[in-house]
């Protein structure tokens, strides 16, 4: 709280006990509940505050995270790039288990 308006605050504060008497016992229900909706709108705006921070927390890091997976798959694609390498795609279905790892042992010999 800025010092100034705390000291303001109460010079008003004393002007006016000093000055209405018993008209400033009648208005402290109406000045207890005026700061007590002022308090409640502060809570609240905080509360507001924060939701909001944190929405933009949450964007900003999938924002991030996306950039980076776009950023690795481009590396990935220009390092295959350069060493001349296809894409990898998987192999049919029951080609692997159909197809020989190695010649026989007769087809080496010839």
């Amino acid at each position: 709280m800025k010092p100034w308006g705390f000291a303001l605050g109460v010079a008003a504060g004393a002007a006016a006990t000093l000055l209405l008497g018993r008209e400033a016992k009648r208005a402290r229900p109406v000045a207890k509940a005026a700061l007590k909706a002022a308090v409640m709108a502060y809570h609240e705006a905080r509360v507001q505050g924060a939701q909001m921070v944190e929405a933009a927390e949450d964007l900003f890091a999938e924002a991030r995270a996306e950039a980076a997976a776009d950023i690795f798959a481009a590396a990935m694609a220009e390092a295959k790039k350069a060493a001349g390498a296809k894409p990898a795609q998987p192999p049919p279905q029951g080609a692997a288990a159909e197809a020989p790892s190695s010649p026989p042992a007769s087809e080496e010999m010839q």
